[in-house]
């Protein structure tokens, strides 16, 4: 090591623990890259768990060769999706923190780092989510998915609560998967609610047939293990950070099959996974949740602004709905709506938190 990198060691040793969770399946071209990045920042009290759901390309040659150094766990479970595997290494990770990857990705140098600092300076956030640095050969693909990230993209730093938005319109507030890190206590509250979990969404017939969606593609009958986790973080009240340094690379390729979809197909499942999100995650809390009026008023107040004008009116879209559907008698939900300019006009004013 140079001086600075003995310096970084150092400095990442005496911090918080961090485990990384890495979730495979058929993506042993991609693997060794993936892991490699994450030996390399791993310090001393680090961990790295590999969960494979039940590849049959050759990953398991290439795990059995990381399975004895040290800090990596891995484990070779059925085939039972993406969302399985992570919630599986979830429930291994011994880390104050705990950071996602999919294997066909990789971290950036001096991700965990960062991510490690932004804990440490932001003891209020549970939730991290860092940019991404989309590539691959599918240009197309890859010029639809920086788009569709920039028009989600806030200020870097605290962003405020997202859980009536959440609730109301399904906002999802956060990054693809390798981009989330969620601190232990929020990873235990994920975890109990993980038996009432599932990521089948069913598309009928004439959905897959005009929009040209494979029936053999999990697009077609799985919702993302990230837009359930990042939603349902943000139903448990979950207070978020967001890194605007680019934390890894988002491999976009002719596999990953949401991000090579037509722009109706991507549309047409964002609705019918937030839909059935929405209805999994009431029954899988058991609650029926409804705000008050000036719950909702105060968490449009502490936002921070979404930087793409659309994104903005769907917030404020979001926020209307929630107010009608208020636990307040009727009058005062429309009372509400009268307030809601003001509190989005605050937020809209305020200068972003902690920006990094």
């Amino acid at each position: 090591m140079n001086p600075a990198q003995e310096r970084a060691h150092a400095e990442a040793s005496s911090g918080l623990s961090v485990s990384v969770v890495v979730n495979n399946y058929n993506y042993a071209q991609y693997l060794p890259q993936a892991l490699d990045s994450v030996l390399a920042q791993l310090a001393p009290q680090d961990e790295l768990i590999v969960v494979d759901d039940g590849s049959g390309d050759g990953s398991a040659e290439i795990l059995a060769s990381y399975a004895a150094q040290q800090h990596v766990r891995v484990l070779r479970q059925a085939n039972r999706g993406q969302l399985s595997a992570v919630l599986e290494g979830l429930s291994m990770a011994h880390g104050d923190l705990c950071a996602l990857l999919d294997s066909d990705d990789y971290f950036l140098p001096g991700y965990l780092a960062r991510l490690r600092r932004h804990a440490e300076q932001n003891p209020d956030a549970d939730f991290f989510f860092c940019a991404a640095s989309p590539g691959g050969e599918a240009e197309e693909a890859v010029r639809a998915t920086k788009a569709m990230l920039a028009r989600i993209e806030v200020p870097p730093g605290l962003t405020g609560s997202s859980r009536w938005s959440t609730w109301a319109g399904g906002e999802f507030l956060g990054s693809p998967t390798s981009g989330l890190a969620l601190r232990r206590a929020l990873r235990d509250t994920l975890l109990e609610h993980r038996e009432r979990l599932s990521d089948r969404v069913v598309i009928p017939r004439w959905a897959v047939r005009f929009f040209a969606i494979s029936t053999t593609s999990h697009a077609a009958t799985r919702n993302s293990a990230d837009g359930i986790i990042v939603r349902l973080c943000s139903l448990l009240g979950a207070q978020k950070h967001y890194c605007a340094t680019p934390g890894f690379y988002y491999r976009i390729h002719g596999a990953n099959a949401y991000a090579c979809l037509s722009a109706g197909a991507r549309r047409y499942l964002q609705v019918a996974r937030i839909r059935q999100f929405l209805r999994m995650s009431q029954a899988a809390m058991r609650v029926e949740l409804r705000p008050r009026v000036e719950d909702v008023l105060r968490e449009a107040a502490g936002r921070s602004r979404p930087l793409c004008g659309r994104r903005r009116r769907r917030l404020a879209v979001n926020y209307a709905l929630a107010l009608l559907r208020c636990d307040d008698v009727l009058l005062t939900r429309f009372r509400g709506l009268s307030g809601l300019s003001s509190a989005l006009f605050r937020q809209a004013s305020a200068k972003p938190p902690n920006r990094g």
